[in-house]
């Protein structure tokens, strides 16, 4: 009956409960769907008509509707009506009855397929229980839950309003929420909404919201877009608003107190420093003073170098500790590269030491041109520090995913694999005279940046660090 093999698949896998026959239902084909819907064995099926499965008070109804499809008044028809199954249980379920013919053989045949009202009403009851759970949710939800408008006025909102803005939920139906957003954060929550409208993508925000005593305190609200699947747009939008002014207020203390402990661990640290030299400058100026005869003039020295170093540490700790605004504007990043080999190339040419340069064009850099100067001049002069005579550092540029990499290489003694996560912190440094704030400041630099450092070194091979800075995209 069924001569294409996918079809009959298709037929006996289907989830719908289905039989196919002749025009007066002989010999019917059931699918597995139709059998377990009627609790009967294939097999058992065989010698039961359809009408011993059918409700009595249904016949009827049936019959009649089977006769005009048989007369060719209709081409099909559906009709709510009961089955018995085999255990005795009463299934109410739709029938589908259709009139169908075989284009090879002209042979006509009926196909009949059962909805199963009972599944559906669990679905239904199912769907219930789910809406009435998520209102449940929301009623009771410590978050403000709010339905807009796509123009953001309120169509709903959650009771836990009166919780946290002291509003009843009356007082903010068909208003909007920028009335009560601080005026100095309106703009950028605006930008935000306007570009969950447009572009359907989910965002989250903070920013300051007005109680009801007029007094304001911080949110993180996450907004997203409900789409008219006909439009395209933005049919509704949905809000989850959270208190968060406990959570910025411990932040902040949190803040004032690793500030006091950085602020303790580096007068600590530069204590240690400066008492290193007092303790020769020390017993050479008591020496001085004792009036000793043959002085040796080499300990003036000695005291010179030491007193240098003290001015180097304190000099580097107040260029770090000192606040400065940054300039932030769009560099081309090439160009200032550049401007910083050639300042130092003179003074690596006179110790015999090379800067190669290879640059390729790249995107622009928003940044601080000093900053971002400090940095390439530490990074390089630590290159050169660490090559011998006739040595070389190479200093590359260019574009990696979304950064542009400054890579500096040289051919050094190269870092012991163990110290390289040591690198960057206050008065550790791999030069027998150096403090390591320069590191630590250009670490801090680049982070405020948006960027990142990263070192590699193996013992005796020499030392590549990448500076990547996010670049400014081309609209």
């Amino acid at each position: 009956m069924v001569k294409s093999k996918l079809f009959a698949e298709v037929f006996y896998q289907s989830r719908i409960p289905q039989v196919i026959g002749d025009l007066e239902y002989r010999k019917p084909f059931y699918n597995q769907a139709f059998i377990e819907f009627l609790g009967y064995s294939a097999k058992e099926l065989k010698n039961i008509s359809m009408s011993d499965c059918s409700h009595p008070e249904d016949h009827e109804k049936d019959e009649k509707l089977f006769f005009e499809l048989l007369e060719g008044k209709r081409k099909d028809y559906e009709v709510v009506k009961r089955y018995i199954t085999k255990d005795g249980q009463v299934k109410t379920a739709i029938l589908n009855v259709s009139y169908i013919r075989d284009p090879h053989t002209g042979n006509a045949y009926c196909l009949g397929q059962l909805i199963d009202l009972t599944e559906k009403l669990m679905i239904e009851q199912a769907l219930r229980k789910e809406e009435e759970k998520y209102r449940l949710l929301a009623e009771h939800s410590s978050d403000i839950i709010a339905l807009h408008e796509p123009d953001s006025t309120y169509l709903y909102i959650s009771p836990s309003i009166k919780g946290i803005l002291g509003c009843e939920t009356e007082e903010l139906l068909g208003r909007k929420p920028f009335e009560y957003i601080h005026p100095d954060d309106r703009d950028e929550v605006m930008k935000k909404y306007e570009k969950v409208v447009s572009d359907l993508v989910p965002m989250r925000g903070t920013y300051r919201c007005k109680k009801k005593d007029g007094e304001y305190i911080w949110l993180e609200s996450s907004l997203k877009a409900v789409m008219d699947k006909e439009t395209g747009q933005a049919r509704e939008l949905i809000s989850i608003s959270r208190d968060i002014q406990q959570r910025i207020e411990t932040d902040e203390l949190l803040r004032k107190s690793e500030k006091l402990a950085v602020i303790g661990q580096m007068a600590a640290a530069v204590a240690h420093e400066i008492r290193n030299p007092l303790t020769p400058i020390k017993g050479f100026l008591q020496l001085l003073s004792s009036g000793v005869e043959n002085y040796n003039p080499a300990y003036t020295a000695i005291i010179l170098n030491e007193l240098n170093r003290i001015e180097t540490i304190i000099t580097e700790f107040l260029s770090m500790a000192k606040p400065h605004t940054e300039k932030m504007r769009v560099l081309k990043i090439e160009e200032l590269v550049k401007q910083v080999v050639h300042l130092v190339r003179a003074g690596a040419h006179i110790h015999n030491k090379e800067i190669i340069l290879e640059i390729s064009a790249v995107p622009e850099v928003i940044g601080d041109e000093n900053s971002l100067k400090q940095v390439f001049v530490n990074i390089i002069q630590n290159a050169l520090e660490a090559i011998e005579v006739n040595g070389s550092v190479c200093v590359t540029l260019h574009t990696s995913q979304d950064f542009i990499c400054i890579e500096v290489m040289d051919n050094g003694c190269g870092v012991p694999k163990e110290l390289l996560p040591k690198l960057g912190e206050p008065f550790y440094s791999t030069k027998e005279k150096g403090t390591g704030l320069g590191l630590m400041t250009s670490y801090q630099i680049i982070e405020n940046h948006k960027g990142k450092i990263n070192i590699e070194s193996e013992e005796g091979s020499g030392t590549k660090v990448s500076l990547m800075l996010p670049y400014v995209e081309v609209r």
